[in-house]
């Protein structure tokens, strides 16, 4: 259906204190080792340094060491930045991880994947890092019957539904909640999303709710959500209410692609894009993701990340800008502390690039080399 193809468009996420949970992230490799990157510019979170510098890994983790005893790797000049996250994807399949790790995307954050197994057994591989919330609750007037791709206790119309629907994500292990509002908002339904808040938050987790709509994204806020994804499509974002910790991943090379290939109206995509254009003005913290897989394009899995950057920077944004919103950004929006940033003690996720993507933001596509964990992509095995 159509409405249930933007639901993977577009995403805002309002910042708040929560903690990490789910299944275990960490798959090192077994045998000790230790790696030197030399001689390349390196990412502070802002720019790249003026002077070529080393980095050194030992065991996956970006150490405090000099390069004795490492396999040295020489940049030749090259451009260090942190492993790239796309904040919003949809997997199909275990391979796909190796194709975003070919493009430099080494985290990816799976929204709506069911059954959470098939996502979360993709890990074991030491490819990109996957994290997911499992089926999406649906918080609307619908009949189970006709929706499908969701867990069977997926539609939520009361209190207790919406608490074990948690329940059954926990047993699953996920990291994060994912709810799909109506896109009508209608208040009859917001005890029941504050019953799936309140309890995602005593396990420690976080709420995201896909809304599309102004009404659906003011029920998001007034029910405590923590993250709303979609930049809701039946008007600008701009006028719209929001307060100062959100920010922004409006994911329009997908909803573009949904437009053409759907026959859908293209004044959708005209709200859409000018609520990406406001973004930069009303100073949102913007963090990028694809929406996933399009099955109606040639597109590969990744290439809609490195779009949607390519758009941002004609959106207004800086290309730095748009770097940090597929870094530092997505790892402080999802509470995830061990990557995004290039510094001692972070998990070794790193991208060497051949030209400055500060320069030309289509740089980003300029790969040298690809660190999952500290293993470079020649060094990865394949699912």
């Amino acid at each position: 259906m159509y409405l249930q193809t933007l639901l993977t468009s577009f995403a805002l996420f309002q910042i708040v204190s929560s903690g990490c949970s789910g299944h275990n992230h960490h798959i090192g490799p077994q045998a000790h080792y230790k790696t030197a990157i030399t001689n390349v510019l390196i990412w502070d979170g802002k720019k790249f340094g003026r002077q070529r510098s080393t980095v050194i890994i030992i065991d996956g983790v970006i150490a405090d060491s000099t390069p004795v005893g490492a396999s040295v790797i020489n940049g030749n000049g090259g451009f260090l930045i942190p492993g790239l996250i796309d904040s919003h994807v949809q997997l199909t399949d275990c391979k796909q991880l190796l194709e975003l790790q070919k493009l430099g995307i080494t985290t990816a954050l799976d929204l709506g994947t069911h059954p959470y197994n098939a996502v979360a057994k993709c890990g074991e591989h030491g490819l990109t890092d996957i994290r997911g919330s499992g089926a999406a609750g649906i918080v609307r007037e619908a009949k189970p019957g006709l929706i499908s791709g969701y867990a069977a206790e997926s539609l939520l119309s009361s209190l207790e539904a919406g608490e074990a629907f948690v329940a059954s994500r926990l047993a699953e292990e996920i990291d994060h909640i994912l709810l799909s509002l109506d896109p009508l908002g209608s208040r009859s339904n917001d005890a029941t999303i504050k019953a799936v808040v309140n309890a995602a938050h005593k396990a420690g987790l976080q709420v995201i709710a896909q809304a599309t709509t102004h009404a659906s994204r003011s029920q998001a806020a007034r029910t405590g959500v923590d993250i709303v994804t979609d930049v809701q499509f039946d008007k600008s974002i701009e006028g719209t209410v929001i307060d100062n910790s959100t920010s922004s991943n409006p994911s329009s090379s997908m909803f573009q692609s949904t437009i053409t290939n759907m026959c859908e109206p293209f004044f959708l995509y005209g709200h859409a894009a000018r609520s990406m254009n406001s973004t930069p003005e009303m100073s949102l913290v913007l963090a990028a993701g694809s929406s996933g897989i399009d099955k109606t394009t040639n597109s590969h899995v990744g290439e809609f990340l490195h779009e949607e950057l390519a758009r941002m920077v004609a959106a207004g944004f800086t290309p730095s800008q748009a770097i940090q919103a597929a870094t530092s950004i997505p790892t402080s929006a999802f509470r995830i502390d061990d990557r995004g940033v290039i510094k001692h003690g972070m998990r070794a996720d790193l991208v060497l690039l051949r030209a400055d993507p500060t320069v030309d933001i289509g740089n980003l596509r300029s790969i040298v080399n690809v660190w999952v964990e500290g293993l470079s992509k020649d060094k990865l095995s394949s699912p």
